[in-house]
């Protein structure tokens, strides 16, 4: 019995140095990957401003390919909305909550049993291959109670980076191929007669 008392009296003593750890984590997390897309601008955000094109190219598309997704509202710009609901991405919805054009998008994020602020943000700069591509990942769960708290901590400390990035950098060579294999835009023919008033 003595044994048996010192064991719980053990484990009590690392359930609450855990809790500790936990509580010192901070409640804020970000992420982010890039990407050089052979392409200007225009012809990159177009694949990332429409729910309709993001779901050609997103990782989770690949991963869940049976989930139901819903698009609502404009088909760009703030109120695009976009609901999927599937047996490996689990429920949710993401909608534009700041846009300008050709150069940023920023959702907002709600999942299904998870609390907080979430968003993820596309922001392009051109560069002399066509276009960098930032995708970055933003929450903060300061708010939220101590268990969805200490539950997105540790999803943040032990797989932010290593799942969720690596998604991150799956989605990115997707969009990254799509974007390079579509033709180019076809250039506007010079009329006849300009050419001969010259």
């Amino acid at each position: 019995m003595k044994i048996l008392k010192i064991v719980g009296i053990a484990l009590a003593v690392i359930v609450v140095l855990v809790f500790v750890g936990i509580s010192m984590m901070s409640p804020q997390a970000k992420m982010e990957r890039s990407i050089v897309v052979n392409a200007p601008p225009e012809t990159v955000f177009a694949q990332l401003a429409s729910f309709e094109n993001f779901n050609q190219w997103s990782p989770w598309t690949k991963m869940d390919p049976t989930a139901k997704q819903t698009v609502e509202g404009p088909a760009t710009g703030v109120g695009a909305k976009m609901s999927w609901d599937g047996p490996e991405t689990g429920k949710g919805s993401q909608w534009t909550v700041e846009f300008e054009e050709n150069k940023r998008v920023k959702n907002a994020m709600q999942f299904e049993g998870m609390e907080g602020e979430i968003y993820a943000q596309f922001t392009l700069e051109p560069v002399e291959e066509g276009t960098k591509v930032i995708w970055s990942y933003e929450s903060d769960v300061g708010k939220t109670g101590i268990v969805n708290s200490s539950m997105t901590k540790l999803f943040n400390a032990f797989a932010l980076e290593g799942m969720l990035g690596k998604q991150y950098e799956e989605g990115l060579a997707a969009l990254k191929q799509r974007v390079e294999s579509m033709p180019p835009p076809a250039v506007p023919a010079t009329p006849a007669d300009s050419l001969q008033s010259k």
